[in-house]
């Protein structure tokens, strides 16, 4: 069973074998690309922002 299969089941909705074909073709693309950036090792990279509740003035 496949991701659309799961959650087409799991939101009890009906889709015809048709309209699958359509929604897989349109979504495959961001499928790609989400599993690209799974991909990454991104281990030792920070944040663009990093929240700390202190201070700036209490900020080193």
């Amino acid at each position: 069973m496949n991701e659309l299969e799961m959650l087409v089941e799991a939101l009890g909705i009906q889709l015809e074998e048709e309209r699958r074909s359509a929604v897989l073709a349109a979504f495959q693309p961001m499928a790609q690309e989400i599993a690209k950036l799974r991909s990454l090792d991104l281990t030792d990279v920070h944040p663009a922002v990093v929240f700390s509740p202190a201070p700036v003035s209490q900020q080193g």
